[in-house]
């Protein structure tokens, strides 16, 4: 099924409405699971638009973590490390994965990322920071859509989506904010698919991009292999997946947790967020953003509801798509020193 036709399903069904039809949020991730279980290809919001990818290189000093990564390179060989529990652990909970309303996965992996992100520096660099909330996704897409892509770029991309580089450049020169209140006027505590398609078409607020520039993401880079993405995850960056790699999801996870690849495409993002690199084996493990239900099967070392594990050769393949990108260096919430009397 390809993007025309996916549109026509999701007219006839009203399960999804992710290119402008209307749409159900309780749904939206039901109509992708099944499109996933019947082997379809999936439209989830990921645009591959060569020329983006290519603005983004022009405007990146050092735009491949290869031209970086000398200090890196090779320390996640036959190692294994889970990031996600970072963030499990400063939050006290288990991860819950994202269910995403409409087509703007790609803020949810970038959002995700960040959160994990910050979660890593506060445990594992003994960063001077403290956890405040989760990153706002809608603020993601409106900035990738339209403060990046429409008018820096002068994309006008009609209906949902945009490419893993744009929403990159937004948390790297803009920033991000969380799910909090601003101003007495913007309340981003709860998620919603109709914000985000409002603002995706408007942009950030202006009286909001301030706020947001306080709290930029330091480093964003194009990784090209697994080997690259491997030590990244290994070193604690993110990496969200933005390709159209499909998968199998018929008979959910096999024994070892692992989804096998479809050969009908997903044009979708997905968070990267730990790895496995035994000799038997090596993978990573994958965070969705469809909710915690839409597949099932075996885990292992105590992976979240809603992700799986892809081999090292399907990751190598996402990576060559050249729209993946590690994250690092969040500057988010210091400490704060309270003087109580």
């Amino acid at each position: 099924m390809d993007r025309r036709n996916f549109l026509k399903w999701t007219g006839a069904t009203a399960l999804t409405g992710f290119l402008g039809l209307n749409w159900s949020p309780k749904s939206a991730s039901a109509g992708l699971t099944t499109l996933a279980y019947q082997g379809d290809s999936i439209y989830a919001g990921w645009l591959n638009d060569p020329q983006i990818r290519e603005q983004f290189i022009q405007n990146t000093k050092n735009p491949y973590l290869s031209q970086v990564n000398a200090d890196i390179k090779g320390t996640g060989k036959g190692q294994t490390a889970f990031l996600w529990k970072f963030l499990e652990q400063v939050t006290g909970r288990p991860l819950l994965p994202h269910d995403q309303q409409i087509g703007d996965c790609v803020s949810h992996g970038y959002g995700l990322g960040v959160d994990i992100l910050t979660a890593t520096q506060i445990l594992k660099r003994n960063s001077p920071q403290r956890w405040i909330a989760k990153a706002a996704t809608e603020i993601i897409y409106a900035g990738g859509r339209i403060e990046i892509a429409k008018k820096e770029y002068g994309k006008n991309w009609r209906g949902d989506g945009m490419t893993g580089t744009v929403a990159a450049e937004f948390v790297k020169r803009y920033g991000i904010l969380l799910r909090q209140k601003y101003l007495d006027k913007w309340d981003f505590t709860l998620y919603t698919g109709q914000r985000a398609r409002t603002l995706g078409n408007q942009g950030v607020p202006d009286e909001l991009e301030p706020l947001c520039k306080v709290h930029p993401v330091g480093c964003v880079t194009l990784v090209q292999s697994w080997e690259e993405a491997r030590d990244c995850i290994y070193n604690g960056y993110p990496v969200p997946l933005c390709s159209n790699q499909g998968f199998n999801t018929r008979g959910g996870r096999d024994k070892d947790g692992f989804l096998s690849p479809s050969r009908n495409p997903w044009n979708h993002c997905m968070l990267l967020a730990g790895m496995d690199d035994n000799p038997v084996r090596p993978g990573g493990l994958i965070i969705n953003s469809w909710g915690s239900q839409w597949i099932d099967g075996p885990k292992r070392y105590e992976q979240p509801d809603g992700s799986f594990w892809a081999d090292a050769s399907v990751i190598d393949r996402i990576c060559k798509q050249q729209d993946t990108v590690a994250l690092s260096c969040y500057a988010g919430y210091p400490r704060q020193q309270l003087v109580l009397w």
